[in-house]
This record gives C-alpha cells, sequence and structure tokens, in this order.
C-alpha cells in the first residue's frame, strides 16, 4: 500500500485500518476492537482538525441524534446499569460516522488517493479470504469457539470473522470491486481475483451472501450491458454451489431448514421486543438487556444478543417507527446527493447487496462492514459541497 510512502496522520489511521482488517475478531481483546480504536482515533483527529464535512452529512446527524434519543428513552424505561452497555454502540455508531469524514478528508486530497482507496478494499477482501482457507484447513472445526459466545461451524470459511454470513459479505463486496475494475481496464488479474474470490464464497456455504452477490450485481450488470457475459460466470458459480462437498453435514447442506427456522424465530423474538416500546424503541442498542428481561436470561458474552437477524428489525426495535423512519429518509436524500462518478455504481452495488444481506443478519452494523460501505460512500462525495 501507498500510505507509507508518506505517513502522517491525515492518513497513518487509513494505513493502520487496512492493517488490521483482515484480522477480524481474532485479535479482539475481551470486548475491545482494535478496529474500533483505530476508527476511534481518526474520528477524534477529524473533529479536532476541523475537517470539512459533506452537505449530506446533516442526515447522518440526524441517525446519531435518533439513537441518541432511543438509548436516552431507553434508560429511562429499563432504568439498570446494563444500559451503559448499549451506550458503547451508541459510542462506537458516532465513531464511525466521524471516521467517514477522515476518510472524505484524504480522498479528496486527490484522484490517486481515490484509487487507492478502492484498491485497498479489494486487496483486504482477497487477503480475508486467503485468511479463510487458512482457517479451513487448519481449523475446519471451530466448535471449541463456543465457549466464547461463538456459533458452531464445521467444514466452512469463516476466516478472522469466525462467522461464515459476514466473510461471505466481505468476499461479495470484493467480487464488485473486482469485477467492476476488470471490466474497467480488462487487466488480468482482476478476473483472477473475482474467480478467486468467488471459489472462497462458495465454501462459506452463506447462502445470504450467495443471494446477496446475485442481486448486488444487477445494477452493475444493468449499467453496464454486460449481461449476456456473466450468463456462464454464473451459472458456473451456481453448478459449484450446489456440488460443493458437504461430508454428509447437514448444517451445510444447501437446502438445510434447521437455520431458516431458526431466523424466524429470532424474527418472531424481536418483534416481541419491538411491542413493548414501538414508537421510540427499546434504546440503541439495548437489545441484550431487553432480551434479559422480555425473553429470558441471555449471557451478554453472547454475540447473538445484541443483535438481530434482520439489521431493519433492529433499527425499529432499537430506535423504534421514528427511529426507522428518520433512517429511510435520510438515506434516500444521501443517495440523492452523491456525485455520479466511476465509484457511484460500485456503492450502489455493494449497498444493494448489503440490504438483501441484512435481511437474514444484521450486517448493516458490523463493524467492518459499516466501516467499508463509508469508504466507499467517501469515494463518492462532492468537494465542492464540502463545508
Amino acid at each position: 500500500m501507498d500510505y507509507t510512502k508518506r505517513l502522517n496522520f491525515n492518513n497513518i489511521f487509513i494505513f493502520l485500518f487496512f492493517v488490521i482488517f483482515p484480522f477480524g475478531q481474532i485479535i479482539r481483546i475481551g470486548i475491545l476492537h482494535p478496529i474500533d480504536v483505530i476508527v476511534g482515533l481518526a474520528a477524534f483527529y477529524a473533529i479536532f482538525k476541523k475537517f470539512k464535512k459533506p452537505d449530506f452529512f446533516k442526515y447522518v446527524e440526524g441517525l446519531l441524534i435518533a439513537a441518541t434519543f432511543s438509548w436516552i428513552f431507553g434508560s429511562l424505561m429499563f432504568r439498570q446499569t446494563e444500559v451503559l452497555y448499549g451506550l458503547l454502540y451508541l459510542l462506537r455508531l458516532f465513531a464511525y460516522s466521524y471516521f467517514f469524514i477522515y476518510i472524505c478528508h484524504f480522498s479528496m486530497s486527490g484522484l490517486k488517493n481515490k484509487k487507492l482507496l478502492l484498491e485497498s478494499l479489494m486487496s483486504v477482501s482477497a487477503i480475508s479470504a486467503i485468511f479463510g482457507w487458512i482457517q479451513f484447513y487448519k481449523f475446519p472445526d471451530i466448535k471449541p469457539f463456543f465457549a466464547w459466545g461463538w456459533d458452531m461451524h464445521l467444514f466452512r470459511l469463516v476466516g478472522t470473522f469466525l462467522d461464515p454470513t459476514f466473510l461471505g459479505l466481505i468476499l461479495v463486496f470484493g467480487v464488485i470491486i473486482s469485477l467492476y475494475s476488470y471490466i474497467d481496464t480488462w487487466k488480468r488479474k482482476d478476473v483472477l481475483i473475482t474467480i478467486f474470490l468467488l471459489v472462497s464464497l462458495a465454501f462459506t456455504y452463506s447462502r445470504a451472501s450467495y443471494l446477496a452477490l446475485f442481486v448486488g450485481l444487477i445494477p452493475l450488470v444493468w449499467h453496464k450491458g454486460i449481461f449476456k457475459k456473466i450468463i456462464i460466470p454464473s451459472i458456473l458459480f451456481i453448478v459449484l454451489v450446489f456440488i460443493l462437498p458437504t461430508t454428509k453435514n447437514h448444517s451445510i447442506q444447501l437446502f438445510r431448514s434447521f437455520s431458516a427456522i431458526a431466523k424466524v424465530e429470532n424474527y418472531q423474538t424481536t418483534l416481541k421486543i419491538f411491542s413493548k416500546s414501538p414508537i421510540f424503541g427499546i434504546g440503541y442498542d439495548n437489545m441484550c438487556l431487553a432480551y434479559q428481561k422480555i425473553v429470558g436470561p441471555q449471557p451478554f458474552s453472547s454475540h447473538a444478543c445484541s443483535g438481530s437477524d434482520s439489521s431493519l428489525l433492529f433499527i425499529l426495535t432499537t430506535c423504534g417507527i421514528a427511529g426507522l423512519i428518520v433512517f429511510i429518509y435520510s438515506i434516500l436524500n444521501i443517495g440523492g446527493l452523491l456525485a455520479r462518478n466511476s465509484y457511484f455504481l460500485i456503492l450502489l452495488s455493494s449497498f444493494t447487496a448489503l440490504v438483501v444481506h441484512s435481511l437474514f443478519s444484521n450486517s448493516m452494523f458490523y463493524p467492518w462492514v459499516m466501516a467499508y460501505l463509508l469508504i466507499l460512500l467517501a469515494l463518492c462525495v462532492k468537494k465542492k459541497n464540502l463545508v
């Protein structure tokens, strides 16, 4: 990465971010994620230096206000010290929002910086896949991690994220970027990266990621008019998915039903929590506390405790109907104020994939995913709209 040529406070946090990104959850220390620390320092620096903000950042601030209000409202409702656990997630949301300002400042410094950011994103997706294959061969069974609150996965690419669903989405983003790059430059390395990422994606056995890929590619395929050119690759990928070895393990069979049933049950539980405070929600992010009070005992160390298997249901439950309206309104307005440059199509395809994926997992608020999309968003900011 070219960040090392002239390291300073305007780019060092970006360099550190991309260095630690592929290590995912394995360098986590308790509840502390090193990536959150880097993002937080970058956010603090952006605030301290008073970096210019895009004019649409007022909509981001609106989201932050809605989340803060819901947390305060939830704190008054629960009246327990455990609400401080939700406050940590709220602070993370603020940090990533201002990390976006830091990225914008770097991105606006030159076209080379934009290209470097995009190439770095593709690189971390590819490196994440490489780490996934190392895990697949060295540690095909991650059941021992169940003691630390992780799900039990066998013979799946979970990589350093210890979750095939989230690794799958990061690979989907990489496929979108590498495919776009190949169409744009016709370089052989891009098609090789695309093939590698597709094969890696297949071995995550993540159906949510498969669906996210195909729906997410629609804007790219439609705009570039390459439908006929991707028919054969798409068929080959589908065939690969169907012939993947399952070793008679029902947990990785394509038409497994137990995980679908579990998600439906999770949706029902989330809606049950939502019904307790439908207008302003239970507070961002008081999900684990709500589980304790409404559903039953749930360890705070469980990674399923602080979220929902749907990002939209998560927003609806934690911030209420009012918060969901603010979220949708803000997203629509931000989209209308972006530059329609060469990066916009990548952002649109990636966001489409994220929306589909987030129907089956709380991926919108997964730190690595948030940062990935915010960097793509920064590439589409109009310089004249910085204030």
